[in-house]
């Protein structure tokens, strides 16, 4: 298996098909991959909405979680039975451009991780309140966690499976999207590659955001603190 895109959800019922459908078409010229839908027991039908839509094709799994829910034990779960040797994470609100992704996959023969970043050249976000504070914020996790990467917080990526076996999975997903730098602090340990490319985030169109912007960047902080004056073996 070339590559596994991996789309976690929770009450996604509005852009999931919109999403997959647009990643299908851009990657039709793509052999051996897989979408692996991975819900948390939405609300709204999400997971019987994937499945009606979608059990004919056999390149795309779903997961219906149940326990132990969450956004990084979501995406966690969707690795485990990812058979891709690139996989790729990113958000089903559609602010992810999938239009990205053979540019991801391109760059991943060259380097062990490649980030879409809303803050180095010609990047941006819809939402320009939500822009200058996260960029401000990322300032300042770059300053606690000693890093040159600017776009601690994006989530959309993708890594080579065989360096993402080299880190420390239980130390990494769990919690929401403080995940994502645990992911970059660990990787950089083991000197792995990282580039960086240019993404807007859209606006989300359908549904609503499941996060406390304020609230999340308040608790991000603190994870940031303790994974840098924590000892990791």
């Amino acid at each position: 298996m070339n590559l596994s895109i991996i789309l976690p959800t929770y009450n996604e019922k509005n852009n999931i098909n919109i999403l997959i459908k647009n990643i299908l078409e851009i990657l039709i010229n793509v052999e051996n991959k897989e979408i692996i839908v991975v819900d948390d027991n939405s609300s709204d039908g999400t997971y019987l909405y994937c499945k009606k839509e979608f059990e004919k094709n056999n390149q795309i799994k779903l997961i219906l979680r149940q326990n132990n829910r969450g956004l990084a034990h979501s995406i966690g779960d969707g690795i485990k039975i990812s058979k891709g040797k690139n996989i790729i994470i990113m958000d089903t609100d559609l602010s992810h451009d999938p239009k990205l992704i053979p540019q991801m996959i391109n760059l991943n023969k060259d380097y062990d991780i490649v980030s879409c970043s809303r803050y180095c050249e010609g990047g941006s976000m819809g939402n320009k309140l939500h822009y200058y504070c996260s960029f401000s914020y990322n300032l300042l996790l770059k300053f606690i966690l000693k890093t040159q990467i600017k776009d601690n917080t994006g989530g959309y990526f993708c890594i080579k499976k065989n360096t993402l076996d080299l880190l420390p999975f239980e130390k990494i997903f769990y919690g929401y999207g403080e995940y994502f730098f645990r992911l970059l602090y660990f990787a950089k340990r083991k000197k792995k590659s990282i580039i960086e490319i240019p993404t807007i985030y859209n606006r989300r169109t359908y549904g609503k955001s499941k996060s406390n912007f304020f609230l999340l960047l308040f608790k991000y902080f603190f994870s940031a603190i303790k994974l840098q004056f924590t000892s990791y073996k």
